[in-house]
């Protein structure tokens, strides 16, 4: 089924991220519909450059403070229903990803993705706990990232959280002994509720790397062309938003998404933070080496 618009949800402290987002999404789809969930919770910020020489479009919202990932959930609550792709702002496509996601029809696409039991507890929810609260919950075994899901618009309704959030500026949790903080553990439980019901049709898809997994020399900056090798996205789920870029992994991704997007601004030198040299790249190196994960 066609996707007809991607929303990218962000932050003040996420600018860097969005743009290096949108470059690449533009990189294969130059016409399809963007549209930025801007949260103002960390400042107010302009995203005119980007709306003028990216042609993107501002989600239209009366609420400026969305709260911590709970933007991406604004989308969902329109009346009509379309096929959308929700994006958390740290993410950069590889490649054709529509072309892997339209291949399905059901309501909800998510990432299919291994996660160690103890994330469970981590980032998403108190499973024990949820249980009592609705014992007629059945555990999937399995969560998702809500970085990167395929919604329908139109099917879930504001009504349908409001038992589990009260939707201040921004949101609060009713049950934060239960939830993680975010918008993420209380997202799967109701896609995974509402899919036991037959409410909707849910599947999930391999269409998303971690950064923090992925081998450094996997993606070859060369190969980012038309015909790409790679029909996924990365995703820098879990780097805070002030680490050095030098400090990220697989940050040459982000550099070449940067560069792209730069390009296309008149009158602006880019401003690059140095490259890691001489004894800074061999403490960098040896780091890596010793803990894949850094």
């Amino acid at each position: 089924m066609k996707i007809q618009r991607i929303y990218i949800a962000g932050h003040k402290l996420d600018l860097r991220f969005t743009r290096c987002c949108v470059a690449s999404i533009r990189r294969w789809y130059p016409r399809i519909p963007i549209v930025l969930i801007r949260d103002e919770s960390m400042g107010a910020y302009s995203t005119e450059e980007l709306e003028k020489h990216w042609q993107v479009d501002v989600f239209k919202t009366p609420r400026r403070r969305l709260g911590y990932g709970f933007g991406k959930l604004e989308p969902l609550f329109l009346p009509t229903k379309e096929r959308c792709l929700i994006l958390d702002s740290d993410i950069a496509f590889l490649g054709s990803v529509l072309a892997v996601l339209e291949k399905f029809d059901e309501d909800f696409i998510v990432a299919d993705n291994p996660n160690p039991p103890e994330d469970i507890s981590k980032y998403y929810f108190d499973l024990p706990k949820l249980r009592s609260m609705d014992p007629d919950f059945i555990f999937p075994g399995y969560i998702f990232n809500s970085g990167q899901i395929v919604a329908t618009t139109g099917i879930l309704r504001r009504e349908d959280f409001e038992p589990f959030l009260r939707f201040d500026e921004p949101p609060v949790h009713i049950y934060p002994n239960i939830f993680d903080f975010g918008e993420q553990g209380v997202l799967n439980y109701i896609l995974m509720k509402k899919f036991q019901l037959n409410q909707i049709t849910l599947r999930r898809v391999p269409f998303m790397w971690w950064a923090g997994w992925l081998d450094e020399n996997r993606v070859k900056i060369r190969q980012l062309k038309r015909y790409s090798p790679y029909r996924v996205l990365v995703h820098w789920a879990g780097y805070k938003r002030h680490t050095p870029l030098d400090l990220i992994r697989n940050a040459h991704i982000l550099r070449h998404f940067e560069s792209l997007y730069y390009s296309r601004i008149p009158n602006v030198q880019l401003e690059r933070k140095a490259r890691p040299t001489g004894q800074i790249a061999k403490v960098l190196s040896d780091l890596r080496q010793k803990w894949p994960g850094f």
